[in-house]
């Protein structure tokens, strides 16, 4: 089979090594072809005490050096072999996997990138309305840390707003009312530092955070990249939700 790109004339480039493969190949065939034309139609067997064998002789193939495309560094360039997903009737490519169903009432709550500065942390709270009506929304995530085993850390102190720990824009403002159509975000931050001021007692982590969007509803398991590394300052400031923006 041969593999060629259209596009301009090329000029002449050193060959690849399969093209100096395929010269190599064709070279041993063709003294192979001599051979078998000087001994007539049989030749001795190396080793053989005289014995001869039938010689076939051998037409090799034409190949062109220049059917083999490169991507200029040497290497013969092989055809994209990558897999990809099965398509749809309707020609678009299925997901890998299916979403995770809605839960009740409708909204779904996942963590956000944790940003870190000189042992300032601030993580994000997205929560999508995944429902098929408007949900409505005002004031703060109630916040609970839990450790390893799943159970509430003692110790921990949740307030709303920055709690002094830093100065964020935006973080200290008051809530707002927040409407959302369905697929529509808000978003709600978490704020800690990470630095150890106590000798006294150990540094406390958290392996994940339960989010109760509003009063009265369920809360929410969520797991923050590399957890919630308090040091011993024991104190997260929760920030209000707000609409997304887009």
């Amino acid at each position: 089979m041969t593999i060629s790109a259209a596009g301009p004339a090329r000029s002449a480039r050193p060959p690849g090594r399969a093209a100096r493969r395929a010269g190599l190949l064709l070279g041993g065939l063709a003294v192979l072809g001599l051979a078998a034309t000087g001994c007539g139609d049989r030749a001795a067997v190396p080793g053989g005490g005289g014995e001869t064998a039938p010689v076939h002789p051998v037409t090799p193939d034409t190949l062109d050096p220049e059917d083999f495309e490169r991507d200029g560094s040497g290497r013969d360039e092989l055809p994209d072999v990558s897999p990809s997903l099965p398509l749809r009737p309707d020609g678009s490519a299925a997901s890998a996997s299916p979403p995770p169903p809605c839960p009740e009432p409708g909204v779904r709550i996942a963590p956000g990138a944790v940003e870190a500065a000189m042992g300032l942390r601030v993580m994000g709270l997205v929560l999508t309305n995944c429902g098929p009506d408007d949900y409505r929304i005002e004031g703060y995530p109630a916040v609970s840390l839990l450790d390893g085993s799943g159970r509430p850390m003692d110790g921990i102190e949740v307030v709303p707003g920055s709690a002094g720990i830093a100065v964020v824009e935006g973080f200290d403002d008051p809530p707002r009312p927040v409407a959302l159509a369905p697929g529509e975000r808000a978003t709600a931050a978490l704020m800690w530092r990470n630095t150890v001021t106590a000798a006294d007692r150990p540094a406390a982590s958290a392996r994940w955070v339960e989010v109760t969007p509003a009063p009265g509803e369920d809360g929410r398991r969520v797991s923050p990249d590399g957890g919630i590394d308090l040091g011993t300052t024991a104190v997260v400031g929760v920030g209000p939700w707000r609409a997304h923006p887009g």
